[in-house]
């Protein structure tokens, strides 16, 4: 590339900012003539963060990004970059600080006391009455804005739709998740100080004749399977779906429960990269999300809120699957400790790896931070909590009641019961409460009418009215056979389905193993203020768009963003020494360059494959922003690579001359006589990738070199 470049040579040791990206260079291209993108004053917080974390052991890419997503919930407060107000924020920052005071305690004590994860079924009723409580309190809760419960379902969306799944972080996301809502439940109240996540082994359902009649979905457990949730724990729960909506399943409509065949595959394997997205194909029987997006389909069916990947949480179903995917992630890590692989380190990157779901990337939407490998940690499960195993014929299915679960000997295994097989081995008799219809989610005793019922003789309508205080045509059903009676509601209440609205599926779970997978050349997904478009060209563009709460925002659409071109040059430092001719990384590695709205709520990320086995790369990418329609437009421009190496920032300061500089711009409305900025609308002109006279807005020029030793990127 021509042009004297005044970035070459050894940096100005007084400024930490351009110190702490020191192995590549990020060259930010800004028209002077009729400036469209200039450099804007770097923000004095910002710039105290990064001097303040000076510390040998920490990496530039830690301390960049710690900073920066800090600086960003500043400016954001009031409409975070989750879409949640600022005591909702507040309130879930609260809950990682007390867990983190709360184990540095332990550890000076020399012991943790761990939390134990049961199956729901078995569980004692105490602590599934329990469970279900601090549930229900979270939800009434609104001390925080909208209720603790649903400040849960919104960290669900947007953002984390994209790094939370479809990738290796989908593990480590959810796993911090269920860890943050299980602190929630027990800081409810002093009952709930014992409360633990249960896990719902959905493979006991799978092997079911019916699995839509299973007891876990009835007046005891969770309520009915069909339609509106009217009976069980969370009858008639709102949804924050706009505009709201009723909490709605259709159970066994598509998708399936957890197969105890299939799911051996994951068993077989010994790396991270064998069972999850992307080095694990979706339609093969090893890929661990494959199979949790079956249980989302089982659950959520056509119109259920299990269905939608943003809406899930909103059924309480969804933190007791996890919690069993969680339990069979922690079994596979322990087979890699058998085996002698490190789990925490197996963190699975390849070229066609998202960005969101790199290693050293914050995850998305949870608070305190972490970043993606550090779900990894091997703490969660020696420090926080631990598994009861899973019910099997050996251990006497858990222990559970021999009504919920029991052990087939045909099948050698636990299944589960029906809510007609439960009355027929006469499970009310060892029942004392249940969650009727009529009562609307609260928990009641169950009758002596019904715990004298037999199975064979089925009361009459009087008998059931006086016993449920409700018309028995509407509350109960039969089963054409002998011993069919069930006193359960009907599993669904068809007259209330139809008389309420549905929510709006916008992004559903796929469906790996029951039909193929189709490619799209262009496809993308909108869901209210987030926007995730994937086009299938050269470089794949995402953009990520915080939601806003407090603040009234129309939805984004294609005309709201830019597009501005960067060329990125890669040159192999380390490979043009004496004596290492040769080409020893045979490998690719991914350059993520990242763009963080100032002036808005927006983030924008893509990459580019670096080939290592070239001494030099060209590639061209784009950064995209929001629109300067009125005024101008900041934004924060960083590049990275896939081990958290920064890059150098420089900025054009004329024709053929570059300066270092923060990567914070500024974008005004004026546009150049040399066109650089386009809309975003999926195409992008040949002239964006073809450029002769004028140079790029933006060009990286990234070293692979060695890090030296002996210096930190923090010396001033």
């Amino acid at each position: 590339m021509a042009g004297n470049h005044l970035w070459e040579g050894k940096p100005r040791q007084e400024n930490f900012i351009l110190q702490t990206m020191r192995f590549y260079f990020l060259l930010m291209v800004f028209i002077p003539a009729s400036a469209l993108i200039v450099e804007d004053v770097f923000p004095p917080m910002l710039e105290e963060c990064y001097a303040g974390q000076v510390d040998k052991t920490t990496t530039p890419y830690d301390v960049q990004t710690s900073c920066l997503e800090s600086f960003l919930t500043h400016i954001n407060r009031n409409t975070s970059s989750i879409g949640l107000g600022r005591d909702a924020y507040d309130w879930l920052d609260s809950l990682g600080k007390k867990l983190h005071i709360r184990l540095r305690r332990q550890a000076r004590r020399g012991y943790y006391r761990l939390r134990v994860r049961k199956e729901i079924r078995a569980l004692s009723e105490d602590e599934r009455d329990n469970f279900f409580d601090a549930v229900n309190a979270l939800k009434r809760d609104t001390s925080v804005s909208p209720n603790k419960y649903d400040s849960f379902v919104i960290m669900h969306m947007g953002g984390a739709g994209a790094s939370a799944h479809g990738g290796p972080n989908f593990v480590s996301w959810h796993r911090y998740f269920c860890v943050l809502f299980e602190n929630a439940l027990r800081e409810v109240n002093r009952k709930s100080r014992s409360v633990t996540l249960p896990y719902w082994d959905s493979r006991a359902d799978y092997l079911m004749t019916n699995r839509v009649d299973s007891i876990l979905f009835t007046d005891i457990f969770i309520g009915n399977p069909k339609g509106i949730v009217y009976s069980g724990p969370f009858a008639f729960w709102s949804t924050p779906t706009k505009p709201a909506t009723l909490l709605r399943r259709d159970v066994d409509t598509v998708g399936w429960p957890i197969d105890p065949q299939t799911i051996k595959d994951v068993f077989k394997k010994r790396y991270h990269r064998e069972i999850l997205t992307p080095t694990a194909p979706d339609g093969d029987f090893a890929n661990l999300e494959s199979h949790h997006d079956m249980v989302h389909g089982y659950v959520g069916g056509n119109n259920g809120h299990m269905a939608d990947v943003n809406l899930s949480p909103s059924d309480p179903v969804f933190w007791l699957h996890h919690c069993f995917v969680d339990y069979l992630w922690e079994q596979f890590r322990k087979r890699q400790t058998k085996l002698g692989i490190n789990s925490e380190t197996d963190y699975p990157v390849a070229p066609n790896t998202e960005p969101t779901h790199l290693p050293n990337r914050i995850m998305d939407n949870l608070i305190p931070t972490k970043t993606n490998i550090q779900g990894f940690s091997n703490s969660f499960t020696k420090q926080i909590y631990r598994y009861a195993d899973a019910p099997t014929c050996e251990n006497r299915c858990g222990g559970a009641y021999d009504g919920f679960l029991f052990c087939d000997k045909t099948k050698n295994a636990c299944v589960s019961r029906s809510r007609y097989d439960f009355v027929r081995v006469n499970g009310f008799r060892k029942v004392k409460n249940w969650y009727p219809p009529i009562q609307k989610g609260k928990r009641v005793p169950i009758t002596t009418t019904i715990k004298n019922m037999k199975p064979t003789k089925q009361p009459t309508k009087t008998e059931m009215k006086n016993a449920l205080g409700a018309d028995a045509d509407i509350l109960t059903e039969t089963k054409s056979g002998k011993e069919s009676f069930s006193a359960f509601s009907r599993k669904e209440n068809t007259k209330l389905t139809q008389t309420s609205a549905a929510p709006k599926i916008t992004k559903r779970f796929k469906m790996p193993f029951a039909k193929p997978r189709r490619r799209r050349s262009v496809k993308y997904t909108l869901n209210g203020d987030n926007l995730k478009i994937g086009l299938d060209i050269n470089l794949r563009l995402m953009h990520e768009l915080r939601n806003s709460s407090s603040v009234s925002r129309t939805s984004y659409k294609f005309d709201n963003l830019a597009l501005s071109p960067i060329a990125i040059i890669n040159k192999h430092k380390r490979n043009q020494t004496p004596g290492n001719e040769e080409i020893k990384n045979q490998r690719t590695f991914n350059i993520t360059f990242q763009t963080d709205g100032f002036s808005y709520s927006g983030r924008h990320m893509d990459y580019i494959s670096i080939d290592e086995r070239t001494l030099t790369s060209e590639s061209v990418g784009f950064i995209a922003f929001e629109k300067p329609l009125d005024g101008e437009t900041k934004a924060y421009v960083r590049a990275y690579d896939s081990n958290g190496e920064m890059c150098r920032t420089s900025c054009l300061v004329s024709q053929s001359m570059y300066k270092e500089c923060s990567g914070l711009i500024k974008i005004t409305s004026e546009y150049p006589h040399n066109e650089v900025l386009f809309p975003f609308d999926g195409l992008i002109p040949a002239s964006a990738l073809i450029v002769e006279d004028v140079f790029p807005p933006m060009l990286e020029e990234c070293y692979a070199g060695q890090v030296d030793k002996t210096t930190t990127p923090y010396d001033v």
